[in-house]
């Protein structure tokens, strides 16, 4: 008789019973139903994100007009729910807000609001330093100019811009454009302008 080693039977892998295939999508649907409506976007987070990136552009014209020391223009088309940038290329003073002033600012070209936003002030009104009046763009012409030192042509103009989500009036924002060339975003929230 010979001596070997006990080895023991193993049975082959077969995969997941049906009873813990079950189990584990049941555990996965309801992981998804707590998470899914946290991760959807609210109207107020997305003009609150909007706005930031309203102000981020406003930021780089300002920026190219003081790295080239030209003139750059923002303006809004508020009909069109859009906004484009400019840059005085030829240094004629003269902006025309042709192609070629869109591209030689280097930056967003023609940007469309999201379809569910809109230039608009919304049920919350105007913000605490808005004196200027109800319309959405406070600007002149619906523009803003900024000169080679960075600062609003002409000198210390300011205004304001609003945006308002189509299916919620109260979510809005606003961003504030001061003369020295400065920006501050605000968003209405819990009955208040923050």
């Amino acid at each position: 008789m010979k001596l070997g080693r006990y080895r023991p039977k193993v049975r082959p892998a077969r995969g997941f019973t049906l009873i813990e295939a079950i189990v584990v999508l049941s555990i996965v649907g309801v992981v998804l139903g707590i998470a899914a409506p946290k991760m959807r976007v609210s109207p107020v987070r997305k003009v609150r994100t909007t706005a930031i990136q309203l102000q981020r552009d406003l930021e780089l014209s300002r920026t190219r007009a003081l790295s080239t020391k030209k003139t750059t223009r923002f303006k809004f088309d508020v009909s069109g729910n859009a906004y484009q940038g400019y840059l005085d290329h030829d240094r004629n003073g003269l902006i025309e807000e042709t192609a070629a002033e869109s591209d030689a600012l280097h930056a967003f070209g023609r940007r469309e609001l999201p379809k569910d936003l809109k230039f608009g002030l919304g049920t919350p009104g105007r913000i605490p330093e808005d004196s200027t009046g109800g319309s959405a763009v406070t600007f002149a012409n619906d523009l803003v100019e900024f000169g080679s030192r960075g600062v609003t042509i002409p000198f210390g103009v300011r205004g304001v811009v609003y945006l308002v989500h189509r299916d919620d009036p109260d979510a809005v924002a606003a961003i504030g454009v001061s003369g020295s060339g400065s920006f501050k975003v605000w968003a209405y929230r819990d009955g208040a302008w923050r």
